[in-house]
């Protein structure tokens, strides 16, 4: 069964050909049976309008194509969360061991404090997706809250600063931690592995610091900390300039398609 062809000129154009516009009459009907689905090459009319517009190409419908879709929020976005979270409070904490910079308490305790929350949602929503991710990040949230109860309160005036050895054990348990974590290198990106192995090294630097009361040892394990936290805060602020280029993208391909 050969394919019916239909006349290019239907229903466009009312004053180059009516038949189909509008109104249909019993004689548009007739002639859209017998000429217009089928054999329009036999039409007078068609005729007419292919000799008058041989050099322009008949009009055709204009279809406004929708703008592309923003993609759906996908599950990487929480290792970024996590991540950017250690990064800043590591940032923070290990600045505050150095000499040349200078981070008021309270201020650092509200940044550890939010940063470690923004671990634990990391480290819950993670948890069906991948286990490993949920213990690391929810781990090392509680971990940044115990240090606001062991080191940062107690120098802002609230309770007692615990002796080296006792800090010298808790830095060391953590990076002991911190270590395996990082042995997970099956389920966990390269990034996490940097981090976990800069912290590994930030907490066991920390650990021989407080052991032997070294000044040097305990400026050189906040250098280390700055570096951990530098993939973190790289891959937050990266994610945060897409998501901003994303409220830029449906303008501009709009106006691509209008041009």
């Amino acid at each position: 069964m050969k394919d019916t062809a239909v006349c290019p000129y239907f229903d466009l154009d009312e004053d180059a050909c009516d038949v189909g516009c509008g109104y249909i009459s019993s004689h548009d009907a007739s002639m859209i049976i017998k000429f217009c689905s089928c054999q329009f090459d036999t039409c007078q009319k068609y005729r007419e309008l292919t000799d008058r517009l041989v050099e322009q190409e008949p009009a055709l419908p204009v279809v406004k194509q929708p703008s592309p879709a923003r993609p759906a929020a996908h599950c990487n976005n929480i290792p970024v969360l996590g991540l950017f979270s250690y990064g800043v409070t590591a940032a923070c904490y290990a600045a505050d061991k150095l000499p040349l910079l200078s981070i008021n308490l309270h201020l650092l305790a509200i940044i550890i404090m939010l940063g470690a929350v923004g671990q634990i949602s990391a480290g819950l929503n993670a948890l069906k997706s991948n286990p490993l991710r949920a213990i690391a990040f929810t781990g090392f949230g509680l971990f940044w809250l115990s240090i606001l109860a062991l080191d940062i309160l107690p120098r802002a005036g609230y309770g007692s600063v615990p002796g080296p050895i006792p800090m010298m054990g808790y830095f060391a348990m953590w990076g002991m931690f911190s270590l395996i974590i990082c042995q997970g290198l099956e389920q966990l990106v390269r990034i996490s592995r940097v981090v976990f192995a800069l912290m590994t090294a930030f907490l066991l630097t920390l650990a021989l610091a407080h052991a032997t009361q070294n000044t040097s040892l305990l400026h050189s394990a906040g250098l280390i900390g700055l570096a951990s936290s530098l993939p973190g805060l790289y891959l937050g602020l990266r994610h945060i300039g897409e998501e901003a280029i994303h409220l830029f993208q449906p303008n501009v391909a709009s106006d691509k398609i209008r041009s």
